[in-house]
């Protein structure tokens, strides 16, 4: 499957689904090695001018110190189904300090302006972060979201990142 180019306010996508149900990869470089990770939050918007994507990724993640040394990244979205969702959940609970995951998936690795992404992906957005910012716990206005979805209070950061490029196979 190749992908092509298309200007990002002309990609047609639900991406309420896109991102909750059928997840997405979070992929960066560092020191020439690719790391990347499962996410099934975030948003796509628009902020400083720019299309964006917001994400949110915890300190402790190991694709976290990629994503801060490179300030590049990928979203990959694979298209809906059993096989792409077991890699998602393998990408998502195993981690690339113990292993080179990408040797275990039967993913295809490619890079466009030096940026990793999956060539199986449906929709690619290559992105460039702008603005991070970790969660304070006093943010939060609603108290049972902080509670429900931070009882060990490991909070995200948040990364306001530019969709500089927008591939897709449609």
């Amino acid at each position: 499957m190749s992908l092509i180019e298309i200007k990002t306010k002309d990609l047609l996508i639900n991406p309420f689904s896109m991102i909750e149900d059928n997840w997405f990869l979070i992929t960066s470089i560092k020191d020439g090695a690719v790391n990347t990770m499962t996410a099934a939050s975030g948003a796509l918007g628009h902020m400083f001018r720019k299309n964006v994507a917001y994400l949110n990724i915890r300190p402790e993640r190991y694709t976290h110190d990629f994503v801060d040394s490179s300030n590049v990244l990928s979203l990959s979205f694979l298209p809906d189904t059993e096989e792409n969702k077991r890699i998602l959940r393998y990408l998502g609970t195993v981690s690339g300090r113990t292993e080179n995951k990408l040797e275990n998936i039967p993913l295809t690795l490619a890079f466009d302006d030096g940026i990793p992404y999956f060539q199986e992906a449906h929709t690619v957005f290559l992105c460039r972060c702008l603005f991070k910012q970790p969660y304070a716990p006093e943010s939060f206005i609603d108290s049972a979201v902080k509670e429900y979805y931070y009882p060990k209070e490991d909070y995200h950061d948040m990364y306001i990142c530019e969709i500089m490029k927008t591939l897709t196979d449609r």
